[in-house]
Formats: structure tokens, C-alpha cells, sequence
């Protein structure tokens, strides 16, 4: 069959090409139309990427202890899940960020594939062509970081959140600018070579452009590893004086430009930040040896927030992740997976500093000192941030290139007697074996990345008062990807809005999704305050009420959940039980007028116009009225 060998060995000369322009073209990639626009989308065409791979001749591998350590950590994180409150949940991975088996998966695989296309005897010219490939597409980002920090919003998205281009998050923004920085910096200043300098500059606007602190001190790190690079050099001097100018540009930058200052000089996310960790560090008192599992951190916090938490922070967007790489693995895994990523993070260095010391001075030492540098921010911005597929597989397909290690083709000499079978020499048992995860992977993916559409419609045709419309479009997300709790759950809280209005219809569809994400998720605070208000206005106000009972027992500071019981209680004609209750949440949202509007209601009907008076006055200064 000469025909399919031909064709087999024309893709395999393009493949290492085609993986390098996927994987840096994948920061572009999104979803216009869906309800949350930048994960399944990059998922697909990063898997399509991987499959590209399996057609790449050999080239670098992974060394032996890096291969090794990961699979131990997969093997860790396998554990955990399945001795997390929802093993199924947890293992397929959940909103929005799904880092379950695939996409963790995913990450390994793209680890891989840069070692296998960035080593190599093809390693120098792979690497040229993906510096060639990250150029336009950092450009591209950060003509769209420019127009959102302008205020307008190109990609749609809602005016008051804070934007993050392509990536859907400004610190997953901040931190490709960073790595493609590192990556472009060397030859864009060592040479005549413009491209890349455009790329480095636009790589540096997109970082400070995204406001984030991690990516800043990110960018600043790049910069003192390729000045110590450079120490053991010639032009040591002149590197020293070019890095400390690169530092006062990007001071200067950040304060300059005013969506990096408010950023930067904003203290509220910081403590945030520490009052995070430090309930995290109780989380993880709690499960030392199995954390909590991938995926289950957002439910358990809950129970760890303080009253300090509430009026800090809120629950308005509940954290899953530790916002630390350290403290994520800890959460995720226990202290066996905290010490296997810390065994991995150093077996990463100690290989990338022998690669480095082996290469010859020029283009292969350059290469790899980029590398180095960007991987080494990338962990420091970690500290502050979290993973997610916007930004990790690009990491992963860096720090693959970094520590992988020359394998040339070696020939095999076959006797003239033996005939090989064609199919063999068309299917190699490699490619076949990736063609076959990656089938699987798309065949989760592709179906989770159209239920997108239909969830956008939903949540637009509740948001419109055509509850027909959105139950038929939920139901059809939920055909595409039933595995998901999540989309029951995004579900039953879209239809809590007009529930809570009085719509008895939509609270009865509240109830139905909020039972769906229970079952897979029992201990989701948020799934249950959706099931409890669903309850409250479809007239079963004591199941409501029980529903919130569980809900404060395991999370003593949900101001929500103590609104909803204050309105339970009244209902039931617990009044002194509905005030402490309102007044608890009050408590718990300083900055509400919600609980206070109830109040006025309340002493209005039992009678008290004063305290109405009272409550109502409470109620519009906190609006501003």
C-alpha cells in the first residue's frame, strides 16, 4: 500500500511544524458564544495537537526520573479522588476550569510532546519555528489586552468583570505574556531578529496590561535569570545594566499605566490571598494524607471561611483552588502529593541546569536558558495563582522542551529474508496508541465544548422570561455532557432568579437541577442553596428550611444561606428565628442591602414602622440612594 506510506511519511516531515503552531496558536483559541468561553475549546484543539505529535518521528524523551515522578503524582491524584467526598466528580474534573483525568492527562501529554518536538536532533529548528509561531499570537493578545484596558470589550464579556483576553483570566493573560517573553528574549536581543522583538514587546505589554501581580513579579523574574545567565559571560557588565534597566521599564510600566496601578496597589485581593491560605492550611490539617481530592476544594473551603472571610471576601465567586501551586497540591493530595510535586519541581531544575551546562554557547544554550527562565516564573507566579488549561499547557510544553532529552533515530538493520507486513510500517504501534487517547479524549471534549451553546442560550432565555426555552436548552447541555454536575448546577442557579421572584415554575426547575448536581456533588453548598430556594418559593418551606439547616451546619458564615433561612423561618411563623436570621446575614454582608430590604418587609407586616423605617434607611444607603 504505497499510497497510505507516502502519505504517512509526507505528515510525519510536517507534524513537528504543525504541534509547534498548535500549541502556540492554542493561547488564541476560544469559544465565541458559549457561556464560559475558554476551556473546552483550548481543550480540543490541544488534544488535536497531541495527535499531530503522534505522528512526530523520535526525536528528545523525558529523562527516566522526571517520567517516574509523574507517574507517581498521576498515580497520587488518582488516589485522592477516589477517596473524595464525589470520587466521579472529582476524577472527570469540574467548572470551570475541569481538571480531571483528561485534562490533567492532557497536561502530562503536552509535557511530552515538548520534550519529543523541542529535543532532538530537530530541536533547534523546532524551537526557531515555535518562536516564530508565538510572535503572531502574543501580538494578537495584546492588541486585545490594550482594547480592554481602554475599556472596551472586543470579545464581549460583561463591562464590570475584569477581562483577561483570549485567556478569560487576567492573571492566565499576565502569565502567557511572561512566558512568551522568556521564550523571545535572548534572540530578539542578542540578534537582528524584529519579529521577535515585537514579540517581546508585545509579550511585556500583555503582562503589565493584565494587571496582575504574579505576572509582574513573573516578568521581573525572567529577567534576573537570564542577567545570572549571563554572569559567567563576557558581557556580563553590559547584561547586568540591561537587566536593571528592564526592571526600572517595568516598575515604571506598571505604575504608568493605570489598570496595572490600581491593580498593583489594591490590597484587598492580598488579603483575600492570606486569609485563603491560611483556611487552606486548616483544610488540609484536616485530610494530611488524602486531601480532598481533584476538583473538591470549593466544597470543602466552605466549610473552613470565617466571619472575617465573609465580610472580606464573600461568596460571590467561591474559590477552588488555594491560589498557591503548594498548597494546591497539599489540598488535591495530601502531603504524599505536596512532596511528589516538590520532588518533581526539583528534578525539573536539576535537569534543565545539566541540559544547559551540556549544550554548546549559541542557539541550543539560548533555547534552553529561555526556557529555564520561563518555566522558573511560571512557578513563582504559581505561588500566587492557580493552574488552569488557558495557561498550563503552554507551560508544560516549555518545561518538556527544557528538560528533554537527545534521542536520535537509531537505523535498524533488518535480515533480507524477513518480509515486514505494510500496516506496520503505516501504523506505528505509537501512533496508533496516542491516536486512540486522543479519540477518546475528543470524544469527551468536542460533545463538553458544543454543550457551551446551549447553555449560553438557557441562561439568555431565563435571563428573558422564557423558561420553556431554557429548560429545553439546559436539558440539551446536559445530553452533551451528563457526566457534569456542574451543568446542573449552573442550571438550577440560573433558574434561583426568577424563583426567588415568585415564579413557581422555575423554582420547581431550580429544584429538579439542584437535585441532579446533589447527587453527584452532595456536599455543594451552592447546589443546595439553589434546591433550598426552589424549595422556599415553590411553598415547601420546611424543606427549604432543612436544606439550609445542613447548609449553615457545614458552613457557619454563608450569609446567603441565612437570608434564605430568615425567610423560611418567617414563612413558618418562626419570627424571632427570621430576624436572627436576617440579622446574621447582615452580619455576615455588610455591604448587602438585601438583608435589610427583607427587614423592612418583615416589620411592615408585623406591625412595626419604625424599625421598617429603620431597615428600609440601612437598605438605601448601602444603594447608594
Amino acid at each position: 500500500m504505497p499510497f497510505p506510506i507516502q502519505t504517512l511519511e509526507r505528515a510525519r516531515v510536517f507534524a513537528p511544524q504543525a504541534c509547534v503552531w498548535m500549541v502556540a496558536c492554542s493561547v488564541l483559541v476560544f469559544q465565541p458564544g458559549g457561556l464560559f468561553r475558554f476551556t473546552w475549546m483550548k481543550v480540543v484543539w490541544l488534544l488535536a495537537a497531541v495527535g499531530v505529535g503522534a505522528l512526530v518521528q523520535a526525536g528528545g524523551r523525558m529523562p527516566q526520573g522526571i517520567r517516574r515522578a509523574l507517574w507517581a503524582t498521576a498515580i497520587l491524584v488518582a488516589i485522592s479522588a477516589a477517596f473524595s467526598a464525589g470520587p466521579l466528580a472529582s476524577f472527570l474534573g469540574r467548572w470551570p476550569r475541569y481538571e480531571g483525568a483528561l485534562v490533567i492527562a492532557l497536561y502530562i501529554a503536552l509535557f511530552a510532546l515538548g520534550a519529543k518536538v523541542l529535543g532532538g536532533p530537530g530541536r533547534t529548528r523546532n524551537w526557531a519555528i515555535f518562536r516564530t509561531a508565538l510572535t503572531p499570537a502574543v501580538v494578537i493578545v495584546s492588541v486585545i489586552s490594550a482594547c480592554e484596558a481602554a475599556g472596551l470589550r472586543p470579545l464581549g464579556g460583561a463591562a464590570d468583570l475584569r477581562p483577561g483576553a483570549t485567556l478569560g483570566n487576567a492573571t492566565d493573560q499576565g502569565i502567557i505574556g511572561v512566558l512568551a517573553a522568556a521564550v523571545l528574549a535572548l534572540p530578539a536581543l542578542r540578534g537582528r531578529d524584529w519579529p521577535a522583538r515585537i514579540g517581546l514587546a508585545a509579550a511585556a505589554l500583555t503582562t503589565v496590561l493584565s494587571g496582575s501581580r504574579a505576572a509582574i513579579l513573573g516578568l521581573a523574574a525572567v529577567v534576573l535569570v537570564l542577567v545570572a545567565a549571563a554572569i559567567r559571560t563576557p558581557r556580563r557588565t553590559r547584561a547586568a545594566a540591561a537587566g536593571g534597566a528592564a526592571l526600572v521599564v517595568l516598575g515604571v510600566a506598571a505604575v504608568a499605566i493605570p489598570v496595572a496601578r490600581e491593580r498593583l496597589f489594591s490590597a484587598d485581593t492580598v488579603n483575600g490571598r492570606w486569609l485563603l491560605w491560611d483556611e487552606s492550611l486548616k483544610l488540609i490539617a484536616q485530610h494530611p494524607w488524602t486531601g480532598v481530592g481533584p476538583n473538591g476544594f470549593v466544597d470543602a473551603i466552605t466549610g473552613f471561611h470565617t466571619l472575617e472571610w465573609a465580610v472580606r471576601v464573600g461568596a460571590t465567586f467561591p474559590p477552588d483552588s488555594p491560589h498557591s501551586w503548594l498548597l494546591q497540591a497539599a489540598a488535591v493530595g495530601g502531603l504524599p502529593l505536596l512532596l511528589a510535586a516538590a520532588l518533581l519541581a526539583f528534578l525539573i531544575l536539576r535537569s534543565a541546569r545539566a541540559g544547559i551546562r551540556a549544550a554548546e554557547p549559541g542557539a541550543d544554550r539560548d533555547n534552553l536558558t529561555g526556557a529555564l527562565a520561563a518555566v522558573v516564573a511560571y512557578g513563582l507566579m504559581l505561588l500566587t495563582a492557580f493552574t488552569s488549561p488557558a495557561a498550563t499547557p503552554l507551560a508544560a510544553f516549555i518545561c518538556g522542551g527544557l528538560v528533554s532529552t537527545s534521542r536520535a533515530a537509531v537505523p535498524q538493520v533488518r535480515p533480507r529474508a524477513i518480509v515486514v507486513p505494510a500496516v506496520r510500517k503505516t501504523f506505528p504501534a505509537g501512533a496508533v496508541a496516542s491516536g486512540l487517547l486522543v479519540a477518546v479524549g475528543l470524544g469527551i471534549a468536542v460533545p463538553a465544548a458544543i454543550a457551551e451553546w446551549p447553555m449560553a442560550e438557557g441562561v439568555a432565555a431565563v435571563a428573558a422570561g422564557d423558561l420553556t426555552t431554557a429548560e429545553s436548552q439546559f436539558q440539551r447541555a446536559y445530553s452533551l455532557r451528563p457526566w457534569d454536575s456542574d451543568t446542573a448546577l449552573l442550571a438550577a442557579q440560573a433558574f434561583t432568579g426568577p424563583a426567588a421572584d415568585g415564579d413557581p415554575i422555575a423554582a420547581n426547575h431550580a429544584i429538579e437541577w439542584a437535585r441532579i448536581a446533589l447527587d453527584h456533588t452532595p456536599g455543594s453548598s451552592e447546589a443546595g442553596l439553589a434546591l433550598a430556594i426552589g424549595y422556599i418559593n415553590s411553598g415547601s418551606l420546611q424543606e427549604g428550611k432543612d436544606t439550609l439547616d445542613h447548609i449553615i451546619e457545614r458552613s457557619p458564615f454563608d450569609s446567603a444561606a441565612y437570608l434564605q433561612r430568615g425567610v423560611a423561618n418567617f414563612g413558618l411563623g418562626n419570627v424571632q428565628d427570621s430576624l436572627a436570621d436576617l440579622a446574621a446575614s447582615a452580619e455576615r454582608a455588610p455591604a448587602s442591602a438585601e438583608p435589610w430590604t427583607i427587614l423592612a418587609r418583615i416589620y411592615d407586616r408585623l406591625g412595626d414602622p419604625e424599625a421598617a423605617a429603620q431597615a428600609r434607611a440601612r437598605a438605601d444607603a448601602l444603594n447608594g440612594r
